[in-house]
């Protein structure tokens, strides 16, 4: 089990080996859902999940929602909630 400290501002440090499993990057977007007296924590895929989706001709010919949604399926079969 992991652990942090909060400080007065309600910051705290994500532990590395947190940030290493959840493949958390400087600038990545964090979600916090809430049941009872717990949080889950997951990485906002955001614009991120697209990276390369234009840069190859797989995507051509595709509209932007197919496209995101490829990059959604993409993210999910990587492992990500």
């Amino acid at each position: 089990m992991f652990h942090s400290t909060v400080t007065k501002k309600g910051q705290t440090t994500i532990p590395g080996a947190v940030r290493a499993a959840l493949r958390i990057q400087p600038g990545d977007k964090l979600e916090y859902a809430i049941v009872g007296n717990h949080a889950t924590i997951r990485v906002h895929p955001g614009t991120q999940s697209l990276k390369g989706a234009l840069a190859s001709s797989k995507g051509k010919g595709l509209s932007f929602a197919l496209i995101r949604q490829a990059a959604a399926e993409a993210w999910k079969r990587d492992g990500h909630p």
